[in-house]
Parts: structure tokens; sequence; C-alpha cells
């Protein structure tokens, strides 16, 4: 009887429903759109892709929360951060290896471009073209080849609490050239008609990088599922029309 007992307990154990799905926080400190386009409805690139990846992998949920940066890299660096930073590189993590952190295939492409007046646009082709120009940037954010110049004291730093911000300034001519996410400069320009015929984009970008997924070592169960989804995402006919209305 003791036997037939504990049969029956553990198939009862083992037949029950899961009491809750796992669900993975992905963090992102980019507030601007179309990454992070209203926080309250989340709208959104990065919520489209915690949508995305909670109906494509059985058994989880992906939940897009902001935080900001200087908070997510002193809670990573601690081993705090319960869960992962979405839209990243591993260069702005210091980990080109990729030995200190997992990272998943790369979900978008994206390009930092330099932005002038569409009546005075700027040729540019590295950063030494900005010396002696007055330059809208994003604050605290660092700008290889810039921040070098700006602290030899060849150009002027002129920070904003966001790229939209930046264009504003440039387009009432507080600054010479401004360096934005393209994706950023498009969707702004999209929905600022006033700002359509005002803007050049240099050809040349300042940067060019992947957007990837930061996952801590204790998330690693999860690292092939993410490539299952991620890795063929590119050609994704659906995140490409997710993705086409921003």
């Amino acid at each position: 009887m003791g036997k037939l007992r504990a049969l029956l307990l553990c198939l009862a154990v083992c037949c029950a429903p899961h009491a809750a799905a796992a669900e993975f926080i992905l963090y992102a400190y980019h507030l601007k759109p179309p990454y992070i386009v209203d926080r309250d409805k989340e709208v959104g690139i990065y919520y489209d892709l915690a949508r995305l990846l909670t109906d494509r992998i059985p058994g989880h949920t992906f939940k897009t929360v902001y935080l900001p940066r200087r908070r997510l890299e002193h809670d990573l660096q601690l081993g705090r951060l319960r869960g992962m930073v979405v839209g990243v590189h591993p260069s702005w993590f210091k980990d080109e290896s990729r030995t200190r952190y997992l990272w998943s295939p790369s979900f978008l492409h994206d390009n930092d471009v330099v932005v002038s007046p569409a009546a005075k646009p700027l040729r540019y082709d590295g950063p030494e073209s900005l010396v002696g120009r007055h330059v809208g940037l994003s604050m605290g954010y660092y700008y290889f080849g810039v921040d070098e110049l700006i602290r030899a004291g060849r150009l002027e730093r002129d920070d904003a609490i966001n790229e939209e911000t930046s264009l504003d300034k440039l387009a009432r001519g507080r600054v010479d050239a401004a360096i934005v996410t393209r994706r950023t400069l498009d969707y702004l320009v999209r929905r600022r008609p006033e700002w359509r015929n005002q803007f050049h984009a240099a050809r040349v970008p300042h940067d060019s990088y992947d957007r990837m997924l930061l996952i801590p070592r204790e998330f690693a169960a999860i690292l092939p599922d993410l490539n299952a989804v991620l890795g063929p995402i590119a050609h994704d006919s659906e995140w490409l029309k997710l993705i086409s209305r921003y």
C-alpha cells in the first residue's frame, strides 16, 4: 500500500502542469524611438522583440523593462541583474572576446550617423572631420574617436538628454552637427514634417554595429532557444514586417 501511494504521488507531481512559465526580463537602456516609443503602452522594437520571443519559445515569457545604464551596469557587475540586456554589442561592455557574458545572434543591424544642416552639409570621413565643430551628443554616451578629440580640446561637445533634443538644437543652429542613430533619425524625421528637408546625413557612418542580447551566464540554459529564433531572424518575414512599421 505504501509503495502504491508513493507511485501515485510521483505520477501526480510529474503530470501536474507547471505553476507558471519562466519569465525573462529584457533590460533596455536606450530610451529613444524606435526602440522604445511608449513605455506605458509598450510600443517599440524592444517590446516587439519580447513578444516575438514569447510567441516562439514555448514555456517562457519575455518582458522588456527600461533601466538606466548606470544602474544596469552596477547590477550587472555585482551579479545582481535578474535578466538580460537588449540591443547591445560586446564592445560596449568590454567583452570583445565574448568571454565575460553570453551573446545571442544579432537581431538588428544599426549605424550612428553624423547629421548636419542640409544648407551646410558636412562631409564626414572620420572623427577628424569634426575638428573645430560644436557637436551635439547624447549625455553619458561614449563616442569613439570623438571623445578623444574633445579631451584634447579640438572640438566642443554639447550634451543633450536625448537624440531628438540634439536634432532640435541642430535645426535651430545651436550646434554644427549631431551624432544620432540612423533608425532614430529616420523615425523622428517621418514624424516631424518640419525636419524633412533640414538635415543631411553623412554617407560614411560614425559607427556600424549589430544589436544583440547580453545574457548573464546564469541564464545559459535559454541560449539554444534564443539562437534558434534569432539566428535566422534577418530573413524572418514576421520580424521584418514588425520593424518596418518604424
